[in-house]
């Protein structure tokens, strides 16, 4: 700008550079007589060992211009603020800076429109000294801060990094809002840094929030050069971020509307992309007003029409986005809020058994299986077709899955650890929303007898030790276990009986007493049934009141006593089989025994057809083996299979018995199998103690310490097998070939694990070597009893094979026999014996300590750890096995206990074929009572699910962290 005539009279006349192409202003003109604080910096920091050289900086300083008023220096500037004419800035600075002349390119480099660099420290100290007027003189041409404090950093701290100053000077030029040195190609290589550059939209977008500007910074970064283009996707994403940071909703959208219009982001990204990208980036910083804004204004950009040629187009229509990133980093961290946006956009999670990422299947499954998933698909689902599906027992699903995930996959094991836990938490989340005791037993669905898949038998099925265990839990089933009268259908509500815990043990006494005629009278189930079961509405004013025992009956308690007395009487009838009764009474056991046999097999039958039956109609065989196939299952297996075999061999002795046959051998086969099964029967009385606190920690110990029994064994065979072998080989080069020594060799190593620390094996204590007959008349004649050890000299460990000898002598003769020639025909070759059993003794004692001292304490130390992990959640296991004892119970169709187990059976067969007349005459009455009381229930069940989920609304980890910390 010019100056005008007023300023010219009251400022004095400046020195004018005829290289200059515009006048300076009077504003940028400072009074240089006063001090500046750069000028007061740059001399305080001369050096005094340098003061030597002033003189000559002296001499030197006269040829720089100076005014006692002050000097200004007209420094023509470009658009951009710099020195943009090479020429006038080379002409300008070099006469300021004459003692620096090296410095000069960079000096008028125009980088960043200041002196940029210098040479060495000391050299530019003494030029500031002599003309701190003349430096002074540079700050009027400067009209930013960021060239001042360039050039503040030039002549306070010495040298200075280059970059460091371009990259401080770029920054401070973006939030003054001034881009001009865009324009400058010397700023392309800088600006080419991905680091670098990503810093510079950060700090346009944060400090400015000026809409153009960005949209500049962008628009640069796309055409500047090859290496700003391929930084773009992270510019870009970098810039939707810091603006969702900022909150600001209408500055994302602007952005957003910058990439979708832009035709060379287009060209070079892809929207769609990247409107994912920053649907990811709201969902990563939480912030619901900003995620909502985007996914609203992707779904109207994609849905709305355009028109093209006179024609009006729809757009793309929205389905249903799959698996998505930021769905999928929602679920994951339980974000339940961003979740339920999402999903209220379209975005679904599934999954994908061909994904062979396991990083990526982890996740995936991590964010189906979190609550916040699961609650809001259920609300959604509510809201639009009215479908329910119970998240308790998706919690308990998921959680099955991740248990079963766990054992295969131990390299992950505490990932699905992770995801286990906080399913089965979030179920007892809702659990402890309960008020009364009305509303646990309609969570836990204990008052609806019909339904198989009730959340308290699936609890108890799959394992969930820590929702079982809950107090509520317990004190719901114990209920229901001691009394019965929690079942909605059950018509005899006046019939009560005290909760089993809190009878004394004289009251126990004399309700088991009591239970006695009622077990007897079970033969009587078959004219009862109709009294087990509740009749119709239509009917139920013809219904005659049931008897005292068929109350008693319906209890689950009492259904266990029952079958506690019928494995007492199994059990004695197996003591009474064992003392070998005389006829008749063998025959009466037999038959007893094969009825008591048969009615276990069939209700261990029956078992495995439940628990298919919960599978639905798309049944999981995965988890219908983890339910089914429990260590006590197995056992009931094992035993049954042996039991059977035992029946049918003894089955075959009676029909060949009456032949007159030798029945020797089926005999013994059979007599081999019942004594098998009749160990097993007994050691399961042991399983009664786990109602006990104090037997049942000891009893699950046991089960749990199998496992490491099993692992023990395995190395144990392992080891004794390389050893046997090893010392087996040995030792059959003093036998005859027919490998005499090897089963000893085996049966002596294998005893080492009872009997540890034994003697290294000797060649005649593993071999049968024949005894000298002369040798033994003679100590027999001599004492009265002979010590095994006497008996040990007479044996003759060299012998000599007869057929070799008689065709030695036949070849030799007539000649002589040497004993050489007859050492071929010795059978016990003793003569490596000595070297033979010094090799054995080492590999005896590496024997011996890998057995007795390492695996046997390994073994100790795997049983503590384990039975440590009982004791430390003692009170969680022990609940839970004594309620997976008795929940078998609590099913009033279940097989009645051995004798009566056919009388069920045959009432199965009767219901089974009066429901197939009806079918045929087309006269099968719905059965509305039961659908109306289930319908009720499962709207009460629906109805307190949700008020629950108002209540606990799955947080997002970070917040739960927080409230622990």
């Amino acid at each position: 700008m010019d100056r005008t005539s007023s300023e010219q009279d009251q400022e004095p006349e400046p020195a004018v550079n005829p290289a200059a192409d515009q006048p300076p202003t009077s504003d940028d003109v400072p009074n240089t007589s006063e001090e500046t604080p750069v000028l007061r910096r740059a001399k305080s920091r001369v050096q005094p060992e340098e003061a030597e050289d002033a003189s000559s900086v002296s001499e030197k300083s006269s040829e720089f211009p100076s005014n006692s008023d002050g000097v200004s220096l007209n420094v023509p500037q470009g658009s951009n603020g710099m020195i943009v004419n090479q020429q006038h800035a080379n002409g300008t600075i070099s006469k300021l800076l004459t003692p620096l002349a090296p410095l000069a390119p960079l000096a008028a480099s125009g980088g960043n429109g200041l002196v940029a660099g210098a040479g060495k420290k000391t050299t530019l100290m003494h030029a500031v000294e002599g003309n701190v007027a003349a430096m002074s003189s540079l700050f009027p041409e400067m009209r930013f801060s960021w060239e001042i404090k360039s050039v503040d950093a030039v002549f306070s701290n010495g040298l200075t990094r280059l970059n460091d100053l371009s990259k401080e000077a770029i920054l401070q030029a973006i939030k003054d809002q001034d881009l001009r040195f865009l324009q400058d190609d010397s700023n392309k290589n800088l600006l080419s840094e991905k680091k670098f550059s990503k810093e510079c939209v950060r700090v346009c977008v944060s400090e400015t929030r000026n809409m153009s500007l960005i949209e500049e910074l962008l628009a640069f970064f796309l055409t500047a050069n090859d290496e700003t283009r391929r930084n773009v996707n992270a510019l870009i994403k970098e810039a939707v971020c810091s603006t969702i940071r900022l909150n600001d909703e209408k500055l994302v959208i602007g952005l957003l509307e910058f990439l979708q219009n832009d035709k060379k982001i287009k060209t070079l990204t892809d929207t769609a992309e990247l409107m994912e990208d920053a649907v990811f980036l709201a969902a990563v910083e939480q912030r619901s007003d900003i995620l909502t804004s985007i996914l609203k204004w992707i779904q109207n950009t994609k849905t709305k029409k355009f028109n093209h040629k006179n024609k009006t187009y729809a757009g793309t229509q929205v389905g249903a986005r799959v698996n998505c990133n930021s769905l999928i980093h929602a679920a994951k961290k339980n974000d339940y809020e961003r979740v339920k946006i999402l999903f209220h956009y379209g975005y679904r999670l599934e999954q994908k058994d061909n994904m062979t990422d396991p990083l990526k299947k982890i996740e995936l499954f991590k964010a189906i299986a979190s609550p916040a998933y699961i609650v809001a698909s259920l609300e959604y689902f509510n809201e639009v077709s009215a479908d329910f599906f119970c998240p308790v027992k998706k919690c308990f699903e998921f959680a099955c899955e991740a248990n079963f995930r766990k054992s295969t996959i131990p390299e992950y094991k505490r990932e699905y650890e992770e995801i286990e836990n906080r399913c089965e938490d979030y179920a007892i989340s809702l659990l402890e929303q309960c008020e009364d005791l009305r509303e646990v037993e309609t969570f836990l669905q204990t008052r609806n007898s019909g339904n198989k898949d009730a959340n308290y038998i699936l609890a108890i099925l799959d394992s969930r030790m820590k929702f079982v265990a809950h107090e509520r839990f317990q004190y719901v089933l114990l209920k229901k276990f001691g009394l019965g009268e929690t079942e909605l259908r059950d018509d005899y509500d006046s019939y009560k009986n005290p909760l089993w815990l809190d009878m004394p043990w004289f009251s126990r006494f004399l309700h088991v007493l009591k239970q006695v005629p009622c077990y007897i009278l079970l033969f009587l189930y078959p004219l009862f049934y109709s009294c087990l079961h509740p009749p119709e509405p239509s009917q139920r004013g013809k219904a005659h009141k049931a008897p005292w025992f068929c109350k008693e009956w319906k209890v689950p308690l009492n259904r266990g006593l029952y079958t506690a007395f019928s494995y007492i009487l199994f059990i004695s009838l197996i003591i009474s089989y064992v003392t070998e009764p005389v006829a008749p009474f063998s025959y009466i056991i037999d038959a007893l025994l094969g009825v008591f046999v048969t009615s276990y097999s069939l209700r261990d039958i029956g078992t495995a057809v439940f628990l298919w039956g919960l599978e639905g109609p798309h049944p999981n065989e995965r988890r219908f083996k983890k339910r089914y196939f429990t260590f006590w299952n197995n056992y009931n297996i094992i035993m049954d299979l042996l039991f059977m075999i035992g029946l049918l061999v003894r089955s075959v002795e009676y029909i060949i018995g009456d032949t007159g046959n030798d029945i020797s051998a089926v005999s013994s086969v059979g007599r081999i199998f019942w004594g098998m099964a009749f160990t097993f029967a007994i050691i399961k009385i042991i399983k009664i103690g786990i109602a006990s606190k104090y037997f049942g920690p000891i009893i699950l110990s046991i089960n749990a310490m199998m496992k490491d029994v099993c692992m023990f064994l395995i190395t144990f065979f392992v080891i004794m097998l390389a050893f046997s072998c090893g010392v087996s080989y040995m030792f059959n080069y003093l036998s005859d070939g027919s490998a005499s020594s090897t089963s000893k060799i085996f049966t002596y190593f294998f005893w080492v694990l009872l009997q540890p620390f034994r003697g290294n094996p000797d060649y005649d204590k593993v071999a049968d070597l024949p005894y000298d007959t002369d040798c033994l008349s003679s100590l027999a004649s001599t004492a009265k009893e002979i010590n095994i050890n006497s008996i040990s000299k007479c044996r003759l460990e060299t012998m000599y094979n007869t057929t070799c000898m008689a065709d030695r002598i036949s070849a030799m003769f007539p000649a002589k026999l040497s004993r050489g020639d007859m050492s071929q025909c010795i059978i016990s070759r003793r003569l490596g014996a000595e070297n033979l059993q010094k090799a054995v003794v080492p590999m005896w004692v590496v024997y011996q300590f890998l057995v007795s001292v390492v695996l046997l304490r390994i073994l100790i130390v795997m049983m503590t750890i384990t039975y440590r992990k009982i004791y430390d959640n003692l009170d969680t296991q022990w609940k839970y096995a004594r309620l997976y004892n008795v929940i078998q119970f609590f099913d009033q169709d279940s097989l009645l206990p051995p004798p009566f187990t056919f009388l069920t059976l045959i009432m199965y067969f009767v219901r089974w074929c009066a429901k197939s007349r009806c079918l045929k005459k087309g006269q099968l009455e719905k059965k509305y009572s039961a659908k109306y009381t289930c319908r009720q229930i499962d709207i009460e069940y629906s109805t307190l699910i949700f008020s629950f989920l108002d209540n606990v609304k799955p947080q997002p980890d970070k917040l739960k962290n927080d409230k622990k910390k």
